[in-house]
């Protein structure tokens, strides 16, 4: 092979290399698509909250919120009447009219705490409405971070200790 066969046969393979890599705008996978957490992730978060607030938990605490209807709670504190509730998509259209409305601004960060009725009067709930918790699962896209994992993980976190440290207070009604 002479020089100038091994000089074309690098060119081209350059010049292949080179056609492969200028593809044009690319179409690849959507992104800045939101979703929320998994109930199970969400639930280790807000026992995190409640270990931190020095209290011992315990899961499917049943409390009744209203004549024909409740809700289990997926953490509660065990020697207190102080239970987080994660409502997921389905489990809130299957208490529509049974839930008042969420009050206004919980979207962006007040807190719904909900009573309970019946023999279940002095338990409070944190109600946490999972579309209130979602985070961007790819950062890449064009519109930037909307909110990552780790900022809704503090977000709920936050949420629930700032309700603790109420509820210890003696601020919940």
């Amino acid at each position: 092979m002479t020089r100038h066969d091994r000089w074309s046969r690098w060119a081209a393979v350059a010049l292949v290399a080179v056609a492969a890599g200028c593809g044009g705008a690319q179409t690849g996978a959507q992104y800045d698509v939101l979703r929320p957490p998994d109930e199970r992730t969400a639930t280790t978060w807000i026992v995190k909250a409640f270990r931190r607030e020095k209290l011992a938990v315990e899961s499917g605490r049943k409390i009744q919120i209203g004549a024909n209807a409740s809700v289990v709670a997926d953490v509660s504190a065990s020697d207190k009447p102080w239970s987080v509730v994660w409502l997921r998509a389905d489990e809130q259209q299957e208490l529509k009219g049974k839930l008042p409305k969420p009050p206004p601004g919980v979207a962006d960060g007040a807190l719904w705490v909900h009573r309970g009725v019946g023999d279940d009067a002095d338990e409070r709930m944190l109600i946490l409405l999972e579309q209130n918790y979602e985070y961007d699962p790819d950062p890449r896209g064009d519109k930037g971070v909307v909110r990552s994992v780790q900022e809704v993980e503090a977000r709920t976190v936050r949420d629930v200790t700032d309700f603790l440290v109420r509820a210890k207070a003696g601020e919940i009604e």
